[in-house]
């Protein structure tokens, strides 16, 4: 777990920095201030869902191949609602958060994949 939360610190300071450099030198007039946020709560989700499934494959493995999908369902739930509320509160913005917000799901999401792959493979 400590090597799983070494490469996502790892994985989030570079994208942060990635973030700083397009939209500090290419697209400012597309900074949302909400985005360093928006990193951090995909930190926080990765790792607490990471965590869970872990203790799952390592209690029953047939429990963690069956909850792997609704796992998954219950991300794409909880991404839309962000996006859904933060275009609600903000629809002057909403495209450059929707874009965001999907390039770090799909950064996120290939990242985790790659790891639990990992362990299945053990």
């Amino acid at each position: 777990m400590k090597s799983f939360i070494a490469k996502l610190t790892g994985l989030t300071l570079i994208t942060a920095l990635a973030g700083w450099l397009v939209f500090s030198l290419w697209l400012p007039q597309y900074y949302l201030p909400v985005l360093p946020w928006l990193l951090v709560f995909f930190f926080l989700f990765t790792l607490i869902i990471h965590a869970y499934q872990v203790s799952l494959s390592k209690k029953d493995f047939g429990k963690f191949t069956r909850s792997n999908m609704i796992i998954t369902f219950v991300k794409l739930i909880v991404y839309s609602v962000v996006a859904v509320l933060y275009i609600a509160l903000d629809k002057e913005n909403a495209l450059p958060f929707v874009v965001c917000l999907f390039l770090l799901y799909l950064l996120f999401t290939f990242f985790e994949v790659r790891e639990l792959s990992k362990i299945s493979r053990s």
